[in-house]
């Protein structure tokens, strides 16, 4: 059969397995939503190029097949967009990769292989939801235009975007930038804007968060929880240094550890970037809060103690932080 090109952007439908030939090994398993850059199809499969960053811990240097880097922990390695980024894939116990760089603890890995074409859908992303949302709340609902109207202006000034007539500002539109007129309203006009904003910059949906889990489950069944975003209240102890002792986190990294989850008696390993770190330098021992986190192992090398990575701060004994 010859092989027909698909289009070149892609969005992972579904959770997917990411294989070294058309239903051959699986290498990762690729998370819904993903976008991806493929290429030919062979029957059922498409080609596409998965790259990411891993802990450098992770990996070792290997010559196998004309790949540079192994992945080593034995419940395999998260795949994320860029350093302590959102997670795009989960990647297998000895899947082969290249080494592309490295920054800080972390090294960036691309691989060829194939998914299923089930899986995939192509051209761009919908755009998201909640573009009319303008016409909620208590002003007068925009008069819906066609015609000369749907064109698209731009600013000629810097100026606010708010999501009612006379409503607060959500967002300041600078000089040239330019929208989709779809409504208007008085002296108002509703335009509809697409952009891009990083992905380690938005919040998680709640209804991704997996809360009331205990560690004896997580340690029952390892596959069905690492990767995945709980929800844990926890007692803040102190902030650490990851060191050799703990090759689960980055080393140098900080992290916070902690009592929990609660009720139970045990602890919890809170790993947090720079920009989280200041709300825990600033608590106080024994302070409780709600996390929500993505699992990263179960336990460490030597202790039976979860590794939590920090997502999102939901309260601070019982308040919004």
């Amino acid at each position: 059969m010859v092989p027909t090109v698909l289009a070149a952007q892609s969005r992972v439908t579904q959770t997917t397995s990411f294989r070294k030939d058309p239903a051959g090994t699986v290498l990762a398993t690729l998370q819904a939503g993903v976008a991806v850059k493929t290429g030919k199809t062979q029957g059922d499969w498409t080609a596409l190029t998965l790259e990411g960053w891993v802990f450098t811990q992770s990996t070792e240097a290997t010559s196998r097949d004309g790949f540079d880097i192994s992945i080593t922990p034995a419940n395999g390695e998260n795949l994320r967009s860029a350093p302590n980024g959102r997670i795009v894939a989960r990647i297998e116990k000895g899947a082969l990769f290249n080494k592309v760089g490295t920054q800080g603890g972390w090294t960036r890995v691309t691989r060829a292989g194939w998914v299923s074409t089930k899986a995939l859908s192509s051209g761009p992303a919908p755009p998201a939801a909640g573009a009319n949302a303008a016409s909620s709340g208590s002003a007068p609902p925009p008069a819906v235009v066609g015609g000369d109207m749907a064109d698209r202006v731009a600013a000629l000034r810097s100026t606010s975007l708010a999501l009612t007539p006379d409503g607060p500002p959500l967002a300041t539109l600078e000089t040239g930038a330019s929208g989709q007129v779809i409504g208007k309203s008085g002296e108002w006009v509703q335009i509809q804007l697409q952009g891009w904003v990083r992905e380690t910059d938005l919040s998680e949906p709640a209804s991704a968060a997996i809360p009331g889990v205990s560690v004896a489950q997580v340690r029952a069944d390892p596959s069905k929880y690492v990767g995945q975003l709980l929800e844990w209240r926890v007692q803040f102890i102190s902030v650490q240094t990851a060191d050799e002792l703990r090759p689960e986190i980055p080393n140098g990294a900080k992290y916070l550890l902690t009592r929990g989850p609660l009720p139970e008696p045990g602890f919890v390993y809170v790993v947090v970037t720079a920009a989280q770190l200041p709300t825990f330098q600033a608590a106080s021992p024994l302070q409780e809060f709600t996390l929500r986190g993505r699992l990263r192992a179960t336990q460490t090398r030597y202790l039976p103690t979860p590794v939590l990575e920090l997502v999102q701060v939901m309260d601070v004994n019982g308040g919004t932080p």
